[in-house]
C-alpha cells in the first residue's frame, strides 16, 4: 500500500513538472508557420541544422526562418497578427511576450523582406518590431513591410503608424563622421 502511494506521488510530481515545463516553453512560442510555400527552412535555437518547415510548425524565440528563391512563409503570431516572409529572406525571432493586455514581438531581418500586420484589440497594447542591419521599425497597431539591405532599409507603411529608428551601428558611424568634420577635428 505504501509503495503504491509513493508511486502515485512520484508520478503526480513528474506530471506537474512536465506540465510546468511545457507551460514555460509555450510562453516563448513566437507563433506558427501556417503557409510554407517552396523552400522554407527553420533553424531551431542552439542548432546548426536547417530543417524543412512543415504546415503549422510552431516557431520559438531564437529560431531562424529562411526562405529560398520563389519561396514564402506566413507566421501567425501567438496572440494574433501575422508576418509574411518574402523570398530570399532570413528572419531571426528574438522576443515574444504575450500577456493579457499586451503583446510584444521582436524579430531581426538579416536579409530580404517581411510584411507585418498586428492590429491590437480594444485596450490591448501591441508592439511588433523588426530590426534590420540599418534600421528598426516598430509597429503601432498597423500594417507595414520592411526590406533589409546592406546599406539601407526600406519601410513601407500601408495603414497606421510605424516608428523608425536608425540601428545603433549606423548612429555610431554618423557620430564618428560628425566628429571628424567638426572644426578642429581630423579633417575639419
Amino acid at each position: 500500500m505504501k509503495k503504491s502511494i509513493l508511486f502515485i506521488a512520484i508520478l503526480s510530481l513528474t506530471l506537474v513538472m512536465v506540465l510546468v515545463g511545457n507551460a514555460d516553453s509555450a510562453g516563448k512560442q513566437f507563433g506558427k508557420i501556417t503557409l510554407p510555400i517552396g523552400r522554407v527552412e527553420v533553424q531551431s535555437a542552439g542548432s546548426e541544422k536547417w530543417k524543412k518547415a512543415s504546415l503549422n510548425k510552431a516557431v520559438f524565440v531564437n529560431d531562424k526562418i529562411r526562405t529560398r528563391a520563389k519561396s514564402r512563409a506566413v507566421i501567425v503570431l501567438t496572440g494574433g497578427g501575422e508576418m509574411r516572409i518574402g523570398q530570399n529572406s532570413t528572419l531571426e525571432l528574438l522576443k515574444a511576450e504575450v500577456m493579457a493586455m499586451q503583446k510584444e514581438f521582436l524579430a531581426y531581418l538579416e536579409s530580404g523582406d517581411v510584411w507585418v500586420s498586428a492590429e491590437a484589440g480594444f485596450g490591448v497594447k501591441s508592439n511588433v518590431s523588426v530590426g534590420t542591419p540599418t534600421a528598426v521599425a516598430a509597429i503601432r497597431g498597423t500594417k507595414y513591410r520592411t526590406k533589409a539591405g546592406e546599406d539601407e532599409s526600406e519601410i513601407l507603411v500601408y495603414d497606421g503608424k510605424v516608428d523608425v529608428n536608425a540601428a545603433k551601428n549606423i548612429i555610431d558611424e554618423r557620430q564618428e563622421k560628425r566628429k571628424s568634420l567638426a572644426p578642429g577635428g581630423a579633417s575639419g
